[in-house]
C-alpha cells in the first residue's frame, strides 16, 4: 500500500510544480524570453527532484547498485534533452557547456557537499576504494576523449592536409562515441551486474544485498509502491520535454538581452538545474548514513549510496549522453563534434586528479569537500568570465 507524508521537501517541489503550467503559458502568449527562460530552469527543478524520488524509492526494493543506476539514468534526462534540442536549435556551445557543467557538478560540486557534510557528521567516514577507482579510470577516458580530437583541431597543418579536416574531425568523434558506449556498456555489465567472469574458476558467493532500514524511507517522507514510482516517474520524464524545449529556445534571446555567455549558462545554470535529482538523493544519504556500518546497510555505506549515484551520473553523461548526442547531431543540419577547448580539458583533467587522489585511501573528511568546492568555484568564475569566443564551438 502506497502511503504518503509531506515533509517540507515536499510542499516545496509540490510548489515548484505549478512553474511546469506557467513555462507553457508563458511560451504560447509569447512572453519575454528571458521569463521563459527562468521559468523553464525553476521547472526542471521539481521535475528532476520528482524522478530522483521515484528513483529513490525503486533503489530500496531493487538495491543500492540497480537503484542508483535507475536515479543516474534518468537524473540525466535533463542533460539528454538538453543535447537534443539544443543541436536541433544549432546551440553547440551550450550543449557542450552542459554536458562539462554536469560533470564538474556531479564529481565536484555534489561530491564536494556530500564530503562536507559526511565528514562533519561522521569526522572520517569511508566508502569502498574499488568502486572509486572504477570511476577514476572512465572519468580519464572522457579526458581521452575530448583531447583526441580536441588536440587534432589545435596543431597547425599543411594548406594540402587541412583539406576536409573538419570531416576527419567529426569522423574521430564519432568513432570515439561508439568506444564510449561500449566502454559504458561494459561499466554496467561489470560494475551493475558483477559479470567478472564467464563461470571458470570457483565463482565467488553472492552478497546479500539488505533492504535500507524501514525508518530511512520514513525520514524521507515517501513510502512509495514500486509501480507508483513508476508511473511518477514516467509522468516527470514526460513532462521534461516540453520544458527543456522552451529553455533551450530562449536561451539565445536570453543571453542577447542578460549579456551572458551560452557557456555560462550551460555550465552553472541549466547543467545544476538538471542536477537536483542526484544532488537531493546523494547529500540526504550522505548525511543520514554516511556512519552507517557495511554489515547494516547491505555492504554499502551511507557515503558508498551517495556518492555511487553522483558519480555514476558523471559517468554516464561522459560516456552515454554525450556520446548519444554527438551520434544524435548527425541527423541534423548541426552536426557536434567532441573537440573542447583547452581550458574545458584542463578543468575535466584537474578534476580526475583530484578526485583519484581523493578516492585512493577509502575515506575522506570535511577538507577535502571544500577543496573540490574551491575547483568548482574556479571552473565556474573562468566560464563566467571568459569570451565564448575562447571555447569554440
Amino acid at each position: 500500500m502506497t502511503r504518503h507524508r509531506f515533509t517540507s521537501e515536499t510542499l516545496i517541489m509540490n510548489g515548484l510544480l505549478l512553474l511546469v503550467p506557467a513555462t507553457l503559458l508563458a511560451a504560447k502568449f509569447n512572453v519575454a524570453p528571458w521569463a521563459q527562460f527562468f521559468l523553464a530552469v525553476g521547472a526542471v527543478i521539481p521535475l528532476a527532484a520528482y524522478i530522483g524520488w521515484a528513483t529513490e524509492t525503486l533503489a530500496d526494493h531493487l538495491g543500492g547498485k540497480v537503484g542508483g543506476l535507475l536515479n543516474a539514468t534518468f537524473g540525466n534526462a535533463p542533460d539528454l534533452l538538453v543535447g537534443v534540442f539544443g543541436v536541433q536549435k544549432g546551440l553547440i556551445p551550450l550543449v557542450k557547456a552542459t554536458l562539462i557543467g554536469g560533470l564538474i557538478s556531479n564529481s565536484a560540486l555534489i561530491m564536494g557537499i556530500c564530503y562536507i557534510v559526511a565528514g562533519l557528521v561522521y569526522r572520517r567516514p569511508t566508502f569502498h576504494r574499488q568502486e572509486a577507482g572504477h570511476h577514476s579510470v572512465l572519468l580519464m577516458l572522457t579526458v581521452a576523449a575530448v583531447l583526441f580530437p580536441s588536440v587534432g583541431s589545435f596543431v597547425p597543418c599543411q594548406a594540402a592536409d587541412c583539406a576536409g579536416l573538419g570531416g576527419r574531425i567529426l569522423g574521430v568523434s564519432v568513432g570515439i562515441a561508439v568506444v564510449l558506449l561500449l566502454a559504458y556498456t561494459a561499466y554496467v555489465l561489470f560494475g551493475i551486474f558483477g559479470l567478472e567472469s564467464l563461470g571458470r574458476g570457483k565463482p565467488e558467493p553472492p552478497a546479500v544485498q539488505a533492504l535500507p532500514p524501514p525508518e530511512v524511507a520514513e525520514r524521507s517522507g515517501r513510502n512509495w509502491s514500486p509501480a507508483f514510482s513508476v508511473v511518477v516517474l514516467g509522468l516527470a520524464t514526460i513532462g521534461l520535454l516540453p520544458v527543456t524545449d522552451i529553455l533551450t529556445g530562449s536561451v539565445q534571446p536570453m543571453t542577447e538581452v542578460l549579456g551572458w555567455s551560452q557557456v555560462f549558462v550551460g555550465m552553472v545554470i541549466v547543467a545544476n538545474a538538471g542536477n537536483v535529482a542526484e544532488a537531493y538523493a546523494a547529500i540526504r544519504l550522505a548525511k543520514q548514513r554516511a556512519g552507517t556500518p557495511r554489515e547494516a546497510a547491505g555492504g554499502d555505506s551511507g557515503l558508498d549510496l551517495a556518492l555511487g549515484i553522483a558519480s555514476a551520473s558523471s559517468i554516464q553523461i561522459a560516456t552515454f549522453v554525450a556520446p548519444l548526442v554527438v551520434l544524435y547531431s548527425l541527423l541534423t543540419s548541426h552536426p557536434m563534434t567532441l573537440v573542447f577547448s583547452p581550458v574545458e580539458i584542463s578543468i575535466l583533467a584537474l578534476l580526475v586528479i583530484m578526485s583519484t587522489f581523493i578516492g585512493q585511501d577509502g575515506e575522506s573528511n570535511w577538507l577535502e569537500g571544500a577543496q573540490l568546492l574551491a575547483l568548482y568555484a574556479m571552473a565556474a568564475i573562468v566560464f563566467y568570465a571568459l569570451p565564448v569566443s575562447l571555447f569554440g564551438s
